[in-house]
């Protein structure tokens, strides 16, 4: 799911206030005088006209093309007012003129200058920021509509990078942020970013193939990234409100989860059976997507939507792909640095503005000619061959600074001798061992193993809890079977339980030996991880840097020099060549200010000097800065010259050999601890793997424990309702024997032979029929009353005849098998024979020295 279609920005234009450019009038009526009467009123009613433009364009109420034509027009005029109409706070310029905008990220800032660049950038900030708020408006649901936003982001970007390029360093100082070099490269970025996310949500929509999506996500990833290091590394972070650092973090996590998880299924297409590396994507993927999701809790509602069904998707296929590989594969995962990087394709650039670079020709006709316009542009190609020439001799110093420190390892040297330093350790361990050690923290460390520890303890509580409910459910019922039994005796014909559960007793022992296995063998793996001189300890952080071996002052100094001193010089002359680097970073600034601030027109239009004279009177400026470049260049040569020397008796006074052994032992230590921290972590996934799927077993066996216990309770149910009703019959059949022989006493006589019959045959069938009514039998006296019908035929059992059992009333109960124990446990994710785990922790590194 992509976040283009409602979670990108738009740039909000900034706000102005009226302008008088009466100053302007009264400065071309005395300076343009000699031009003519009628040229300078043509120039006075070309600025009435200006002005008027201006008024129209800050009330901004014309549509996006409509509004974006008078700004480019009015930045035309702009330039052309740069040329004849020098406006400043020098004394000879006109310096009663101020140009009023509001800041367009703290809209209640109000900046001013005296500065027609200031006007410039604001005019193009506007620009800008059009083109993205058109761009936002476009259908990005659709191809054409993901096209056309595409393309106002890169028209949006070109204009932010003319800022940065031709007209913010002309500002005075200090530049206001919202049009500062900083800024507009942030911009520049940030459109870029979105452009390029229009170009990947486009070949979603179209159903590319997943490496091309790959690629053109980790290019958004790349920008949005460089957009926040700009924010991060300079005063825009206090400058922007919280949630665009937020909106463009989660970007960068967002898209570098999405081109990991894309490239991960492109793999998988191409090698469905090389998971290990999928596995790894996956994983990283699934790590930044979280990050992800926190970062999105204070951006936009819809990117925090989209990081929540891509953290769920991403979820769903790494726990896919684990399970596969652990049933199918069994490949090893690699580390995510060592699997190959997804390569960026970068499908925007920003826009070239060449209506930028005209300047309007339809004003001030008269008071510029031609051939001016020729002098300043050879004047400014003079000018950038000396600048480039002077940064060229700086640029040369830094490689040459940059190249000596790395080949004398100063920085790493002058870290080790700080005992207890964290910056150590960037020098001490390589580039993949600090990122594979990072990697372990930010799943938590040792913490997270002792985490993972109480996981299975929980886990085998449940399962246990289980077994000790199914089996208090199954001897419930023996001993409800054996009550019953007691209180039948020889007439209870139903099987005892002991007979019926000894494959469900059976299953139970079964689970419980594989739970105490599983238990031993966690407590094999925790004792290993509980050790006090456990090997993972050395990956805390603190321990690390407590371990990490550093340069110790000899007891005996072998050297010319005093160790101390040796130490202190080495430091300070590194410490010098950073002060010389730093003011040749200030030098280059200074140059690139000074070119851009150069206006040599004014020179041009008052002054009758030759063209060559004016050149060197104007070049002079640049000569204090050309000796500043040749100092540093020469200060920078005698620095090397003493870091060297520095760095030769520092050597002789400390043993680095020593040191550097040390240095190979304290890395195999970790890459040990982290061998040792990868098995215990494994084994731990692996035993939460097995008790969930161990419990979905026993949960199984707990319901044919509960199905069992429940047909047997509805069998003595049902079997005492029959007995009970067959005794009832009895008794009734002994009243009328009673009642019989009473009434064969009184009238002695015999019963009739049907009497005899029912009395042989008793309980009466359907058949039974009712005595004769004659002779007032039965007597009342006697108190008979009639015995009911029978309601089913041939129930209840006649006397002579025996209860039928329970086998033959009801159906034989079905056995719980050890097959389908067998069968629950098949389901298992983690099969029985892969856990618990084999104990195999690598050897530890041999002893040094």
């Amino acid at each position: 799911m992509s976040t283009t279609r409602g979670g990108l920005l738009a740039i909000t234009h900034k706000r102005s206030e009226p302008l008088s450019l009466a100053p302007v009038s009264a400065y071309c009526r005395i300076t343009f005088i000699d031009r003519g009467e009628k040229t300078v009123e043509d120039a006075i009613a070309d600025l009435e006209d200006v002005e008027r433009l201006r008024a129209d364009i800050i009330s901004n109420q014309h549509g996006p093309d409509k509004q974006a034509e008078l700004l480019v027009k009015y930045y035309g005029t702009l330039s052309a007012m740069d040329l004849r109409f020098p406006v400043s706070k020098d004394p000879s310029h006109i310096n009663d003129l101020s140009f009023v905008w509001w800041d367009a990220f703290k809209t209640s800032k109000k900046e001013k200058q005296q500065n027609v660049n200031f006007e410039r950038c604001a005019i193009l900030f506007n620009l800008a920021a059009l083109h993205s708020q058109v761009g936002i408006d476009q259908d990005r649901t659709t191809s054409g509509g993901l096209l056309a936003a595409c393309k106002k982001f890169q028209e949006a970007a070109g204009v932010f990078a003319h800022i940065k390029d031709h007209v913010a360093m002309r500002m005075d100082a200090p530049q206001p942020l919202d049009v500062s070099p900083d800024s507009s490269r942030m911009l520049e970025q940030l459109m870029l970013a979105q452009a390029q996310e229009c170009v990947f949500e486009k070949a979603m929509n179209e159903k590319k193939s997943e490496g091309v999506c790959a690629r053109l996500g980790k290019q958004c990833m790349l920008f949005y990234q460089e957009v926040v290091q700009i924010i991060t590394g300079g005063p825009l972070g206090g400058h922007l409100e919280k949630s665009w650092l937020n909106h463009l973090r989660a970007k960068v996590l967002y898209f570098s989860a999405e081109s990991e998880l894309l490239m991960a299924e492109a793999e998988k297409k191409k090698d469905e059976t090389n998971i290990g590396p999928q596995i790894a994507r996956l994983r990283h993927a699934d790590i930044k997507i979280k990050e992800a999701e926190k970062a999105s809790k204070s951006a936009n509602n819809f990117i925090a939507e989209a990081t929540k069904t891509l953290s769920q998707v991403c979820d769903q296929r790494l726990r896919k792909a684990v399970k596969e590989n652990e049933t199918i594969y069994l490949e090893s995962v690699p580390d995510y640095a060592s699997i190959p990087q997804i390569s960026e394709a970068c499908m925007v650039k920003p826009t070239p503005q060449g209506d930028l670079a005209k300047v309007a020709a339809d004003v001030f006709v008269g008071l510029v000619p031609d051939s001016s316009a020729k002098v300043v542009s050879k004047y400014t190609e003079l000018v950038d061959a000396l600048i480039k020439a002077e940064k060229a001799k700086l640029s040369g110093c830094q490689t040459e600074n940059d190249q000596k420190m790395k080949e004398l390892e100063v920085v790493g040297l002058l870290s080790a001798l700080d005992a207890g330093s964290g910056d150590n350790l960037a020098h001490v361990l390589p580039e993949t061992l600090r990122q594979k050690v990072a990697e372990v923290n930010s799943f938590g460390g040792v913490s997270h193993c002792f985490e993972l520890a109480k996981e299975l303890q929980g886990l085998r509580n449940v399962g246990t809890q289980m077994l000790n409910q199914a089996e208090q459910e199954l001897e419930r019922e023996a001993s409800e079977d054996a009550a019953e039994r007691e209180r039948h005796g020889d007439k209870w014909a139903i099987p005892a339980s002991a007979t019926l559960t000894s494959t469900l007793t059976n299953s139970i022992s079964d689970f419980r030996g594989k739970i105490q296995t599983a238990r031993e063998s966690d407590r094999s793996t925790l004792q290993q991880l509980e050790q006090p001189e456990s090997p993972i300890l050395l990956l805390e952080t603190g321990t690390m840097v407590k371990k990490c071996p550093h340069l110790a002052r000899p007891m005996v100094s072998v050297g010319a020099a005093d160790p101390a001193a040796a130490a202190a010089a080495l430091r300070a002359a590194a410490t010098n060549l950073d002060g010389i680097q730093a003011r040749g970073a200030q030098l280059e600034e200074r140059l690139s200010e000074t070119k851009f601030k150069d206006n040599i027109l004014p020179q041009l239009m008052s002054s009758s000097d030759s063209e060559e004279k004016i050149f060197e009177e104007q070049l002079k400026k640049y000569e204090p800065l050309k000796a500043s470049v040749a100092e540093i260049c020469t200060a920078h040569t005698a620095a090397i010259a003493n870091l060297v020397k520095a760095h030769s008796d520092f050597v002789s006074c400390y043993d680095l050999n020593e040191y550097r052994s040390q240095c190979t032992a304290y890395q195999t230590q970790i890459s040990h601890a982290l061998e040792v921290y990868k098995q215990i972590q494994s084994n731990f996934e692996k035993g939460v793997s097995f008790y969930t799927s161990l419990q979905d077993a026993i949960e199984g066996l707990k319901m044919q424990c509960g199905d069992f216990c429940l047909t047997r309770k509805m069998q003595r149910d049902d079997y005492s309702r029959q007995l009970a009703y067959a005794g009832h019959q009895q008794q009734q059949q002994q009243q009328y024997q009673q009642a019989a022989q009473q009434y064969q006493q009184q009238y002695q006589q015999p019963p009739p032979p049907q009497q005899q019959h029912q009395q042989q045959h008793y309980p009466p069938q359907q058949q039974y029929q009712q005595p004769p009514q004659h002779q007032g039998y039965p007597p009342a006296a006697a108190g008979y009353t009639q015995p009911p019908q029978p309601q089913h035929p041939g129930y209840p059992p006649v006397l002579n005849q025996q209860m039928p059992p329970p086998q033959q009333a009801y159906p034989q109960q079905q056995h719980y098998g050890l097959g389908q124990a067998t069968a629950q446990m098949g389901q298992m994710h983690v099969s029985p024979a892969q856990y618990p785990p084999q104990q195999t922790y690598p050897p530890p590194p041999p002893p040094q020295g």
